[in-house]
């Protein structure tokens, strides 16, 4: 993955800030692909290019690179208190890092059955996928540019609990 400083070449078009925007507030590929009047396998293609341009295939990373580089803008917060158990808080620092179910149950030495049921994580933040899980963590504060998903995820925990 790119580090926050670095400028992504080329940029996302606009096509592209679109798709992932769509993707960003939960809705399906079908959906987005309606909104923006494409096929769905246009904005599957506008998917597979951003993640090549962020260095990430997964959904909810784009997501949180997008937003930690200015790519879509931040949501406002809604002053809302989640209270989020210490294993949630690590699928999704997780999840917004670009990580795959496997590699968080890895890294937190959780079986992956406990990671892979996220929707009680979901339902606790309102969301409708992953990728919209990441917008719902930055809107309720659990997430922001300041915290490093890459190296760790205490820092997000600690956020939630602020």
């Amino acid at each position: 993955m790119p580090a926050p400083d670095e400028t992504i070449s080329p940029p996302l078009s606009p096509q592209e800030r679109e798709a992932l925007l769509g993707i960003s507030q939960g809705r399906t590929t079908a959906e987005t692909a309606c909104d923006m009047g494409v096929s769905d396998s246009t904005v599957k293609t506008y998917i597979l290019r951003i993640g090549g341009k962020l260095g990430t295939s997964e959904r909810a990373g784009m997501v949180d690179l997008a937003y930690r580089h200015g790519y879509l803008d931040v949501p406002r917060p809604v002053d809302c208190l989640v209270e989020l158990p210490e294993e949630q808080h690590t699928v999704l620092a997780g999840l917004a890092g670009g990580r795959t179910v496997e590699e968080i149950a890895a890294s937190a030495k959780r079986p992956l059955g406990d990671v892979r049921n996220a929707r009680s994580l979901l339902r606790a933040l309102g969301a409708s996928s992953a990728a919209h899980a990441v917008t719902r963590g930055w809107q309720l504060r659990l997430l922001s540019s300041a915290t490093d998903r890459e190296s760790n995820v205490d820092v997000v925990a600690m956020a939630g609990q602020a």
